[in-house]
């Protein structure tokens, strides 16, 4: 099924009113690394406004909105069907060691490449605080993310054998959100093993 989703081409900053960023308080600006895709419910490029798209994002909000204004130079809207990545659980069972997933990253191919990896999700599915089921944690405690969502992911740079380790814990991997917060926090969200997969950014 194809849906509308915005992808973030360069890193850039989505606002609640069109104007320069300069001009709004943080708490009406939410940065975005490139790389970053959502699901859109909806969105337009306003009457009399030719260079911003008016978006609504699907279940997901920032700083208590879901209706943003992004640069269009900055991103791209997209219609096409959603490509599921190797799951993390698929790289997982390829490996002897069951408490990590080793995602391989050539560190020469990085340069000054921030944010490298993302998550992304092959079907709707919570992002938790703990490892366990969604359905026994507060509303506080998890955001549902819907299918087409990636999300990239602040990880350490790859080893000398240019591998980044991501935690395995209890069937779910154990991440880090690079430059946005989601209910309040970047650190320390969980997703379950079989519902998403793990790919460079670019």
């Amino acid at each position: 099924m194809a849906l509308n989703r915005i992808v973030f081409i360069t890193n850039t900053t989505i606002k609640q009113e069109p104007i320069q960023s300069n001009q709004l308080p943080s708490n009406r600006l939410q940065n975005i690394p490139a790389g970053t895709t959502f699901v859109i419910q909806s969105y337009s490029l306003p009457p009399g406004n030719n260079d911003h798209y008016k978006i609504t994002l699907q279940n997901i909000q920032f700083k208590g909105f879901s209706n943003w204004f992004a640069f269009a130079d900055h991103v791209q809207i997209i219609q096409e069907p959603i490509v599921a990545a190797t799951t993390v659980e698929a790289v997982v069972n390829r490996q002897t060691e069951k408490n990590v997933a080793r995602i391989a990253v050539d560190r020469n191919t990085l340069g000054t490449q921030q944010g490298f990896l993302k998550l992304v999700f092959n079907v709707d599915t919570f992002i938790k605080r703990q490892p366990i089921d969604s359905n026994v944690l507060n509303d506080q405690s998890k955001q549902l993310i819907p299918a087409g969502t990636e999300l990239v992911l602040a990880t350490s740079l790859p080893d000398n054998t240019n591998t980044v380790r991501l935690p395995i814990q209890d069937s779910h991997v154990k991440f880090t959100l690079d430059d946005i917060e989601i209910k309040g926090f970047s650190q320390d969200w969980y997703a379950f093993i079989k519902h998403v997969g793990i790919q460079r950014v670019g």
